[in-house]
Formats: C-alpha cells, structure tokens, sequence
C-alpha cells in the first residue's frame, strides 16, 4: 500500500517538474530580449544626439571659414601694401607682382575667389564667384581692418539688387550690428569688396 500511496505522489512530482522547466526557460528566453518600443525609444535618442552634433558641426564650420576669411583679408592686405609702399597706380608694380605670382586670385574659404587689384592710391580685394554667406558677413564686416590711414572701407553687393557702402571717410564705417545685419541680409550670401590704402 506504500507503494501505491507514494506512486501518484512520485508521478505528480515528475509532471510537476517536466512542465515547469520548459516554461521556466521561455520565460527567461523572452525576458532576455529588448521589446520594440525599448529598441525605438533607444533609436530616437541615437538621432536626437546624431541631429544635435551635426547642428554643432556646421556651427563650428561656419566660425571657422569666416575666421579663415578675415585672416586672409588681414595678410593680403597687410603683404600688398607693405609691397607697393602706397604706390598701386603704377601699372608696371602691378604687371611685375602679376609675373611673380604674388598678385592672383585666391580661393577663400566659403568657395568664392579673393581678386585684388589697384585703383589709383587704393587696392580692392573682391569677393568673387561664390558668395559669402550672411551669417558670416555680419562677422566679417563688422571686423576691425585698422584704422582710417589703412583701411578705407568695405562695399556690400547684395546680388543683382545694389549695395551698400561703410567708408571711414563718411561716418559709416564700422557699421553697428543693426546696420551689418541689414546690409547682409540677403537670402544666398552677399559678395564684399574691402577698399584699402
């Protein structure tokens, strides 16, 4: 009678436990995984930091042209006029710095071409083919060149619709922020010529 007694026991006891143990290892296998909303949720904060670094990125560019820019405004000007001594009326000057190389058109940082020439006691540096961007023209124009013996001032093409002029000898020169954004305000980027002596 033992034995019988302990039999349905012994059966219920191997049920038990054979039942059990592939539930207990689904269980595990499905808790293990990662459901959907957690791989979306993990997704959208990837692209949020992705879209926050490429914003970053393009700001630190954008600061870093338009610093290259004003630097080579700054050397050209300062190399030219330490090299013509206030004389660029003289054509053969220009002709002999045309020769040597020195005297070209130079890419400048935003794509476009840096083209300087002589004009009586002043040389111009313009900006040509691709335009400057208006973020970056507030910068460059409301940069100090030197003083009035120097620097003259810089002429502002907005496209085909005028320009603007900021000249020492006037009073507009250096324009305030009000003044730089409203001259540079013009959707895909202005063209500036910086008139020196």
């Amino acid at each position: 009678m033992n034995v019988i007694k302990n039999k349905p026991t012994f059966l219920k006891f191997l049920k038990n436990n054979l039942n059990n143990r592939p539930e207990k290892y689904n269980k595990k296998r499905l808790q293990s995984g990662r459901s959907m909303i957690e791989m979306l949720g993990v997704l959208a904060i990837v692209g949020v930091l992705s879209a926050g670094g490429i914003a970053g990125y393009s700001m630190a560019m954008q600061i870093y042209k338009t610093n290259q820019l004003i630097d080579k405004i700054q050397l050209i000007a300062t190399q030219t006029r330490k090299l013509y001594k206030g004389n660029y009326s003289e054509p053969a000057i220009w002709s002999d710095l045309l020769r040597s190389g020195y005297i070209k058109d130079r890419e400048h940082p935003f794509g476009g071409l840096l083209h300087i020439a002589g004009e009586g006691d002043y040389f111009h540096i313009h900006n040509m083919g691709d335009p400057i961007p208006s973020e970056a023209c507030v910068d460059v124009l409301t940069t100090d060149y030197g003083g009035p013996g120097v620097f003259v001032g810089i002429r502002v093409r907005r496209g085909g619709t005028g320009y603007r002029d900021f000249y020492w000898s006037d009073g507009t020169y250096p324009p305030s922020m009000e003044q730089a954004i409203s001259a540079c305000n013009f959707e895909g980027g202005v063209y500036l010529t910086w008139i020196f002596k």
